[in-house]
């Protein structure tokens, strides 16, 4: 039903859109018309004021014939205006009209019942049934069994895997060592133009034996084909890698150096009794560090870039932890025990003495042995804090290295 409401208005619409154009038409029309029929009077009256009387003079009829034109437009206008008047009252009656028919149709669409459908559910209990399978446990044959096929796979996953890390090895330092002959300005420096040449080469020579039989190659072959590549490869690898790290080395070994010199002098002065004899033991390490750096470097410049490096970083470094040791038996030098006073012989008195005698001497000697205990506690006193000043100096030297 509002479907077919909504088709009526559609229609009446289109019906009013119809008699509105009709009545425009019809106006225009009438309009045209009317300008005729003026256009019309107008040319008769000037026709009859143009007429010829013989006897001179002006005609009397065509004065009269002028008036008469005049009062025909005069009447024209006005009834063409009260056409358009009864044509504009006429239009504004359609208009009200269908204003009417509008409304009248939608309150018969408003008055239309509509039933809205209602969803009902029904519910109904389901039945399950459930089927476990029974699973017998495995006897003594078939675990040795299971387990021997589970053996057998990881074997031979552990062998795909191999394979595929071999292959992607070769494959990987074939694209990066070419990289590096072309691009890398520090490899360039440690080789010649021609050994770059054959290398890459060879390596371009790999890729394309990758590329046809290496799918089909087993592991042995790919590591042994990636361990020729290493044999030219890695040598200039390795000269690259000791001109970047090589200058460094020395410069922390010439710091070390520096610092522990500084370091004995310190301890020379809180520790009063170290003498040569102990601080040899860390300067004579220190010379020879300074006269082997000093040795090593004349004969790397000497060498030629692109041969074997006269010395490596690692063996610098290597000479530290000697000195290291030698700084720390230093510090733990002790400091020597003050020499002991030798006891007063007690001497011999006479078996002839009297008791008085026998009695001051008794008192002498607790007196003197009193004194030695005094002296003994201060010496112990003195003793302690002498280590403890050690303690001290030697923390504070090992934060300074």
């Amino acid at each position: 039903e509002k479907k077919e409401g909504e088709e009526a208005e559609k229609k009446e619409g289109t019906e009013e859109e119809a008699a509105a154009k009709e009545g425009e038409e019809k106006k225009e029309e009438a309009a045209e018309e009317a300008a005729g029929d003026a256009d019309d009077a107008k040319k008769d009256g000037k026709e009859k004021k143009k007429g010829w009387w013989p006897f001179g003079g002006k005609d009397k009829d065509g004065e009269g014939a002028e008036k008469d034109g005049e009062e025909k437009e005069e009447k024209e206008e006005k009834a063409g205006d009260e056409k358009e008047d009864d044509k504009d009252g006429d239009d504004k009656d359609g208009e009200s009209k269908k204003k009417k028919d509008k409304k009248k149709k939608k309150e018969k669409t408003k008055k239309v019942c509509t039933m809205k459908e209602e969803k009902r559910v029904r519910r109904v209990a389901l039945q399950v049934a459930a089927e476990t399978p029974d699973i017998k446990p495995f006897n003594a044959t078939q675990i040795t069994a299971t387990k021997k096929v589970l053996r057998e796979y990881d074997e031979r996953e552990a062998k795909i895997r191999e394979r595929a890390s071999a292959f992607n090895a070769l494959e990987s330092y074939i694209y990066v060592t070419k990289e590096k002959l072309e691009d890398s300005e520090e490899l360039k420096a440690v080789t010649t133009a021609e050994t770059r040449e054959k290398f890459t080469e060879q390596l371009t020579a790999m890729s394309g034996w990758l590329d046809e039989d290496g799918w089909e190659a087993t592991t042995e072959v790919l590591t042994d084909k990636l361990n020729e590549m290493k044999l030219v490869g890695d040598p200039m690898f390795f000269r690259m890698k000791q001109t970047m790290e090589r200058p460094e080395a020395v410069a922390k070994a010439r710091e070390m150096i520096v610092a522990v010199e500084g370091a004995v002098a310190n301890l020379t002065k809180k520790m009063s009794w170290l003498n040569e004899s102990h601080t040899q033991i860390v300067t004579n390490k220190t010379a020879f560090l300074a006269e082997w750096l000093d040795n090593m470097t004349a004969a790397q410049e000497a060498t030629p870039p692109h041969e074997d490096p006269a010395f490596t970083a690692e063996e610098v470094y290597r000479k530290f932890p000697a000195i290291e040791d030698a700084m720390k038996r230093l510090q733990r030098v002790p400091k020597p025990a003050p020499p002991k006073k030798e006891k007063k012989e007690k001497k011999k008195k006479d078996e002839n003495a009297t008791d008085d005698e026998e009695g001051k001497a008794e008192a002498g000697e607790e007196k003197e042995e009193k004194e030695g205990e005094e002296k003994e506690k201060e010496e112990k006193e003195g003793a302690e804090e002498a280590e403890t000043k050690e303690e001290e100096t030697v923390k504070e030297t090992e934060s300074e290295l």
